[in-house]
This record gives structure tokens, sequence and C-alpha cells, in this order.
């Protein structure tokens, strides 16, 4: 007959889950105040140069429908949308322009620099998340709003970060948070409505932009320099284009996707 364990076998795996609780419990706290930056950052709003990267990403390649997403799990969702609402992670308009590409100067830009006082927002709408791909610097406020009568969480898969995950139960309740280091991309999700997702690239330099209408984006007040340009999408990847972009020029490109 085996020994019974003493009261000190249990005491490792205990002490083990409390300490497991209490670093998760301090990096969600940690997303909640402005990181410590360092001192040599290039004040925000500064331009380094006249140049500018300009251009449109395409999707060449099929596009079907997707089904319209089902809300009927919660009424407030549901009856917010006179139409169905459709997935919106594959946006190409008639002429192969792709919308919610996030475009960086992804390589050449060496230089960090001091985030805007003014945040980004993220707002819960209709049960969506408006916008559905962002960008934003590292520690730059990330402003989280609930615009809906209905329970939101927001639960962010990080790498470089610490995540969170936190409830927004009342309408107009709003949340700020932190990011202390560089990734692209942070997923974002609600574990309410599986169907809530937005996607968020937190650089330390300015150089980047979001499609919209047109699958058009700009870089501008660069300097003269070797540069390698990645158009990101959530269902198609990433590709990527070097440029060489001259004293006070304008470089004008095409990133195309294919599947």
């Amino acid at each position: 007959m085996s020994a019974m364990p003493g009261p000190g076998r249990y005491r490792v795996p205990v002490l083990g889950c409390a300490l497991a609780i209490l670093l998760a419990s301090g990096c969600a706290r940690q997303s909640e105040t402005p990181p410590s930056l360092p001192g040599d950052l290039v004040p925000a709003g500064t331009a380094l140069g006249a140049g500018a990267i300009v251009g449109r990403v395409l999707y060449r390649g099929p596009v079907i429908a997707s089904e319209s997403i089902s809300m009927q799990s919660d009424a407030f969702c549901h009856q917010s949308h006179a139409e169905p609402s459709r997935p919106e992670d594959l946006i190409v308009e008639p002429d192969g322009a792709l919308r919610n590409a996030f475009v960086r100067v992804a390589s050449g830009m060496d230089r960090k620099f001091a985030p805007p006082a003014a945040p980004v927002t993220l707002d819960q709408r209709g049960c969506l998340y408006q916008p559905r791909v962002a960008g934003m610097q590292v520690g730059q406020p990330l402003h989280i709003l609930n615009s809906d009568a209905t329970l939101h969480n927001v639960h962010t898969t990080s790498q470089a970060n610490p995540s969170f995950n936190f409830g927004m139960t009342l309408q107009g309740q709003g949340a700020t948070r932190y990011f202390h280091a560089e990734e692209v991309m942070i997923q974002v999700r609600c574990n309410v409505h599986s169907w809530m997702t937005a996607f968020i690239g937190v650089l330390w330099h300015p150089f980047f932009d979001v499609t919209a209408d047109g699958g058009r984006f700009a870089m501008r007040s660069l300097p003269a320099g070797e540069y390698v340009v990645e158009a990101w999408h959530e269902r198609l990847g990433a590709i990527r284009r070097a440029v060489t972009l001259g004293p006070d020029e304008t470089a004008e490109i095409i990133l195309e996707f294919s599947e």
C-alpha cells in the first residue's frame, strides 16, 4: 500500500497555479498603463523628408460570395441591421481593388517615433468591430468603445504584447489599453459573438495605412532611402516589394495578391 502524500506534495502545483494567475493578472494590468518609452524618440508628427510611397493593393483571384452573418443568437444584434451583414474578410471591388489591407514600411526605417496623443478608436457598433483593420504606434492609446446595448467582450490574441480579455456590459462604455511592443498583426475577438473580429498593426513609426475605397494607400514625409513595403491581409497573407525612394520623390506602386 503506497503512503499517502504529505501536505508538502500538494504545495508546488497549488503555488504554480497561483503564480500563473498572478502573472496573467499582471499582464492584463500592464496593457492598462502607457509603456515606458525610450528618450531618443523622434517627436510625433516630425517629417523626416518630403518623399512618399503611394499606390493600390489589388487582388486577382476568385471571389466567392460569403453567406450572410447570422446574428439571431442576440436579439439586439439581429435587430441592428435592416439587411443581413456580410463578412468583411475579403472585400474586393469590381476592378480588383482590395480593402482592409494593412500596408507598412517593413524595412528601411530604423527611427522610432513618439506616439501621437490622439487615440485610435475601436468601436463595437451593430455587433461588428469598426474598423475591421487598424494601425497604431507603440504607446498610442487604444480607445475601445461599446456603442451597443448588449454585452461584448474584447479579447486580444498577441505574441509580443500582453493579451487582454474583458467584458463591456453597458452602451457607451469605454476603456483604454496600450501596446508596449511592435506587432503585426494583433487579432481582436468577441467571445460572446463569434463573428466579431478585428486586426490591429502596431509599429514604432507612422509609415502605414489601411486600404479603403480603390484599394489606395499613402505613406508620406519619408526621407530618401531603400525600403521594403508590405501589404498584409487576413485571408491572403502578406506580400512585399522593394522601393527605392529619391529625395522629395513620390513612388507609385501596385501590390497585387493572387490566390
